[in-house]
């Protein structure tokens, strides 16, 4: 009796998870598509993700996400395959990094007021 029971319970959910995913469950998969990772450190990762057609590189570690750039251009998931990523997005990470890096240096630094 007790199996009865125990069978009847496992086909009740497995026949809710089919019909519950079949109404609305499969069209969630295909409006965020993650297309790759990067793993920085043991914890700390980048995401290259697709979001209803829009492009985004996200920083994850284990105290925040944050959205590092949003891309013009969609990228898929065979040009990341291919690594034609950075020519399809302009120049590569090194460049950008460099670029930043003497874009802040130019600015004139701000110094506080002389201490007597």
């Amino acid at each position: 009796m007790l199996f009865m029971v125990l069978a009847l319970l496992l086909l009740v959910f497995y026949l809710m998870k089919r019909f519950m995913t079949a109404k609305g469950g499969n069209t969630n998969r295909d409006l965020i598509k993650v297309l790759t990772v990067h793993h920085l450190s043991p914890k700390e990762k980048l995401l290259l993700v697709n979001v209803l057609d829009e492009t985004i590189l996200i920083g994850v570690t284990p105290n925040q996400i944050s959205t590092i750039k949003v891309m013009e251009k969609q990228v898929d998931a065979d040009s990341v395959s291919q690594g034609s990523v950075s020519e399809s997005m302009g120049s590569g990470f090194s460049n950008l990094l460099s670029r930043t890096l003497n874009r802040s240096s130019l600015e004139p630094q701000k110094k506080g007021p002389p201490k007597k």
